[in-house]
């Protein structure tokens, strides 16, 4: 390890400390193990929970009191991260560390003795997952990994703006979610970590840049309400719905279908390029904007437009399924002082607060007008 800026390392997270140990228990507790690797506490039994619990405690007692050659054997996820360290772990007190594990009870149980052992030698750790991050079924699978795509994008950029060196160590974890980090690493990541099964040489992947090809950015633009309606509620289209778009940015079942882990992926890397690019009608006939709005986004920075379009999302899923987002926040004048306007919206939050302004003909939502908030 060369690089001096801190670093963020996203571990994806497996179970190979379990299973290792379950192996000297028996067939009994393996077969258990094996078994109940998709399976949420909830999922379990009172006497499967005891049985398991039995084991997380013994492999957790067994970690912290390892040295770095015997911990290297036991969790394949900490293999990668020593191997990274050349098993140094002091003096990178700057450094963050996400155990990303499935949406399962073992995976959770895991990725908290793995942060145990971090944090006791001094590294800032925290684990993450998403609902349904498992692979008990296709969909569920596809519908974690969309999230997972979603925390990628909304999270690592901040990091590489405040000069992180971000490593994806894919070590451990299960080889379905690896295939697709594998994928992201490409676009998020500095590197990519990796070392075989019972090895200690790291195989280091240094970022290739990659990107959308116009193909598919242009298919996203000629069907961007279809694709802002997927991404905004996670809903379904019909057949006709996606005529001319390819089968890959659709998980098809029965008649309907949502976006694929690859049409998010597609859809988020091209959404603020569009959004960027002017104020579009909002992904719904039944929100029109005015003529003072349209000529006030028309001199705003390509940062405000991307939220501004982001907010016209909001406000059509609020139309759809009535939620109404804290960044949102739609909700009625006081004392209507600003005529025709009854309604208002945060535009954005931050620095100076922007709103837009609205009022209803019969079931048409108009957005009159945007600026700074009443006060």
């Amino acid at each position: 390890m060369t690089q001096q800026r801190p670093l963020l390392m996203v571990s994806t997270c497996g179970t190979s400390l379990l299973t290792s140990e379950a192996r000297k228990k028996g067939s009994d507790v393996s077969e258990l193990i094996q078994k109940s690797a998709n399976s949420r506490q909830q999922d379990l039994t009172p006497e499967q929970r005891q049985e398991i619990d039995a084991l997380i405690l013994a492999c957790r007692a067994q970690l912290l009191s390892s040295d770095a050659t015997q911990i290297r054997r036991k969790s394949a996820e900490l293999n990668g991260l020593l191997g990274y360290y050349n098993n140094q772990l002091h003096g990178r007190g700057q450094d963050q560390h996400i155990l990303l594990h499935t949406d399962t009870y073992q995976g959770a149980e895991v990725a908290k003795i793995v942060e145990a052992y971090l944090k006791s030698r001094g590294l800032n750790v925290s684990t993450q997952t998403f609902p349904y991050l498992r692979a008990d079924t296709v969909e569920n699978f596809q519908r974690g990994l969309s999230e997972v795509i979603k925390w990628c994008e909304g999270t690592l950029p901040d990091y590489r703006k405040h000069q992180y060196h971000i490593a994806f160590n894919l070590t451990g974890g299960f080889k379905s979610i690896q295939g697709w980090m594998q994928t992201l690493g490409m676009f998020h990541a500095d590197e990519i970590v990796y070392i075989f099964e019972s090895g200690v040489e790291l195989l280091r992947i240094p970022r290739i840049p990659v990107a959308i090809d116009d193909g598919a950015r242009k298919t996203v633009e000629q069907h961007l309400d279809l694709f802002r309606r997927l991404a905004a509620t996670g809903a379904t289209c019909n057949e006709s719905d996606r005529e001319g778009v390819p089968e890959a940015f659709f998980y098809v079942l029965d008649d309907e279908a949502e976006l694929s882990p690859w049409g998010k992926l597609v859809w988020e890397r091209c959404r603020r390029g569009i959004y960027a690019a002017k104020l579009h009608n909002a992904p719904s006939g039944q929100i029109r904007l005015g003529d003072k709005l349209k000529k006030a986004a028309s001199e705003l920075a390509s940062d405000r437009l991307i939220q501004l379009n982001e907010r016209l999302d909001d406000l059509a899923r609020y139309q759809w399924d009535e939620t109404n987002l804290s960044r949102l926040d739609f909700k009625p004048l006081k004392g209507n002082p600003r005529p025709p306007s009854t309604h208002e919206c945060d535009a954005w939050a931050d620095q100076a607060a922007w709103r837009m302004f609205a009022h209803f003909e019969g079931r048409i939502l108009i957005l009159d007008d945007l600026g700074p908030g009443l006060h």
